[in-house]
């Protein structure tokens, strides 16, 4: 989780709000020329909370797996809001309480997904990416948080700006083979997500925290909206003054016009200055004041990993959906990942089964504890 409040700190910050701002917000979905809806969005601006989903799974999983994302998330923020009164903003370890709080509700989420797909068949595979907007009490700090390819733009000044990047096939070729030949990119298809809910109970959910400023407008969609629509397009739609349940009713429209051929949603939250003064402004917080967990919570150096390395699992939603052509793009991408011939081919060397040591090949004793084996 990334989530820096040096970010919104600092002498050199030119604005700062004198007045809390109040998120105001509608969304909406359309199940376009699609047999089932799938998207689902939910808005709960007493918390301060706004989310979409885009399920996957076919008849009526993606659709379960996306009400399920969604409701965990707000059910999580319900239960924990009078606790969270009690914590500091930041806490010791420098993380926004929000921020984490936000992270470990999509997890939440996501294990409930899991655990529904492995309980019933009907549900088995089904995924859903999300996308959530987290605001402070005071709705001057925004979090965002999303997985799969669901995104967030943010309007300010007439500019649209992405706040998020899709978890798709074709990020991570930039990622981590941006030299790879053009010819093979061409073939990589389309909105193919890397990251969903559902898919295992290892998941990683980036967060992001923001300054918010009065007239700010924030977008979230869903890939049937983002597909049709280029970032021009938005720009120019979203710049237009309408209220947000009229500006929602817009975007879908000439989403739909454009031919979108998937479900699609989108929510718009519009940020007003209020009546109320803040208590306090972050723009002004000193962080040298924070608190540092004390060296005794620190695990010492040498204990802890310096490289983690994490496998990929090839999921396909719904399971009988995948082309030929589309198996075999994953494919030539998995191998791409591939280490070299020699290290796949390299054998694991014999351990002891009493202490671990490495043995050589033909070992009949252990040089180490003297364990016999065998011939």
């Amino acid at each position: 989780m990334h989530s820096s409040p040096t970010a919104l700190t600092g002498a050199h910050d030119p604005v700062v709000t004198t007045r809390a701002l109040a998120p105001i917000a509608a969304g909406a979905t359309d199940i376009g020329p699609r047999e089932h809806n799938e998207d689902h969005v939910l808005l709960r601006p007493e918390l301060g909370l706004f989310l979409l989903a885009d399920g996957a799974g076919g008849h009526n999983a993606g659709n379960v797996a996306s009400a399920l994302a969604t409701t965990t998330v707000a059910n999580i923020f319900e239960t924990t809001a009078k606790s969270l009164g009690q914590r500091p903003e930041i806490d010791d370890f420098g993380l926004w309480t929000m921020a984490r709080r936000l992270s470990a509700a999509i997890h939440q989420a996501n294990v409930e997904i899991v655990d529904i797909a492995k309980k019933s068949k009907k549900y088995h595979g089904m995924g859903s990416t999300i996308v959530a907007l987290a605001f402070s009490p005071e709705g001057d700090v925004l979090h965002v948080a999303h997985v799969g390819d669901s995104r967030c733009y943010r309007l300010r000044a007439g500019v649209l700006e992405p706040l998020t990047i899709d978890h798709s096939l074709v990020v991570d070729v930039l990622e981590t083979h941006p030299d790879a030949d053009d010819g093979l990119i061409a073939r990589m298809p389309e909105h193919v997500i890397t990251r969903a809910l559902g898919m295992g109970m290892n998941l990683r959910v980036p967060v992001r925290s923001l300054r918010v400023l009065p007239g700010d407008l924030y977008m979230l969609c869903s890939d049937g909206l983002s597909g049709a629509l280029d970032d021009e397009r938005l720009e120019a739609l979203l710049s237009e003054k309408r209220a947000p349940n009229e500006q929602v009713r817009v975007l879908i429209d000439a989403a739909l016009g454009a031919g979108s051929r998937d479900n699609v949603a989108a929510v718009v939250v519009e940020c007003h200055e209020t009546d109320v003064a803040p208590t306090r402004r972050p723009s002004v917080w000193p962080i040298e004041g924070l608190v540092r967990p004390p060296p005794a919570m620190r695990a010492p150096i040498g204990s802890a990993p310096e490289i983690i390395i994490v496998g990929v699992e090839t999921h396909v939603v719904p399971a009988n959906s995948a082309s030929a052509n589309l198996l075999d793009a994953l494919g030539r991408f998995s191998r791409l990942r591939q280490p070299s011939a020699p290290e796949i081919a390299e054998p694991k060397p014999a351990r002891c089964g009493d202490c671990g040591q490495p043995l050589e090949k033909g070992a009949t004793f252990c040089p180490m504890c003297g364990a016999a084996f065998a011939s």
